[in-house]
């Protein structure tokens, strides 16, 4: 076998590209009605969360004893994951008349995976969703505010026109895609 289709089955890559879509237009479904911030930031999480559910193999012992070049690998997955959570909340999304804009998809759907490297990295593969969550959830129940330190924690549904909730989304992304690629999974 080829070496991409064995890391591939190993991380469970080929089930999570088929219920992707399925994920993603059952969450557009339920919640597009009205297309809001919150709904859309939802439905990328959704998406991130089946995206990274591969980001360890079966056996961590056989992952560490072979002669491969893990972070290639690793820095590959991470952003395969963005493109293809990106790709599917931002195609289902048009199948209604009022779609986020690609900013807000993009910047939403980045930050998310930097998010579940940076627990992955941290707390170990099965524990990389927590991180998302949890500041999703955060973001949601907190009350939008104007100070820094609330732009910051409430990125996911602020304005993609804000460069605070940008910059906190790219800056997690980058984090998180290196701590991932360079140390792996916990």
């Amino acid at each position: 076998m080829r070496p991409l289709t064995l890391y591939a089955r190993s991380r469970n890559i080929p089930s999570a590209l088929v219920v992707l879509p399925v994920v993603v237009l059952i969450a557009w479904s339920a919640l597009h009605s009205p297309w809001t911030p919150l709904s859309a930031s939802l439905t990328c999480l959704a998406a991130v969360l089946v995206a990274t559910v591969g980001l360890a193999g079966q056996d961590p012992e056989l992952d560490a004893s072979t002669a491969v070049p893990w972070p290639f690998w690793r820095l590959a997955h991470l952003l395969l994951a963005t493109l293809a959570a990106t790709a599917a909340v931002l195609l289902v999304q048009e199948l209604g008349y009022e779609p986020s804009s690609a900013t807000f998809v993009v910047r939403d759907t980045a930050g998310m995976i930097g998010l579940a490297g940076l627990a992955a990295t941290f707390a170990g593969a099965r524990l990389a969703a927590t991180a998302p969550v949890l500041w999703w959830a955060v973001a949601a129940i907190m009350r939008p505010g104007e100070s820094l330190t609330a732009r910051i924690v409430s990125w996911p549904l602020g304005s993609p026109d804000d460069a605070v909730t940008t910059w906190t989304a790219a800056i997690l992304f980058a984090a998180g895609v290196t701590a991932y690629s360079v140390k792996g999974s916990r």
